[in-house]
């Protein structure tokens, strides 16, 4: 299966989703799928370099490990990222009333099946 496979699976198996890509901890996209544009996906990748350098910091301050997975709820929308490998993380674009609990679940499952191209 593709990544674009995989990522269009996720956005239609979760009720709300709207896009998902796999993105390097750098912040450069490797692949993207969306159906609608709640934000710019160039402008999420940019600034999850950042939002991965500091979660993963705070995580290893406060002495819980790596960050493997954590999420943004805002107004406009929900962002989740899981962490295929240190390396890059599967990101979830979902709409405010989306079901967030079937996205981490979707992002869970889904990781599996690309964590070996990397």
């Amino acid at each position: 299966m593709s990544f674009s496979e995989i990522l269009r699976e996720a956005v239609e198996k979760v009720d709300g989703a709207v896009s998902a890509m796999i993105l390097g901890s750098d912040g450069i996209p490797v692949e993207e799928y969306a159906v609608e544009k709640l934000l710019s996906l160039e402008d999420l990748g940019a600034e999850a370099s950042t939002m991965i350098r500091d979660i993963n910091s705070a995580a290893r301050d406060l002495g819980l490990g790596a960050a493997r997975e954590f999420s943004i709820i805002s107004d406009k929308c929900g962002i989740i990222l899981r962490q295929i490998n240190p390396a890059y993380y599967l990101a979830l674009v979902i709409r405010p009333e989306g079901n967030y609990g079937k996205g981490r679940f979707v992002l869970k499952t889904s990781v599996p099946k690309i964590e070996g191209e990397f």
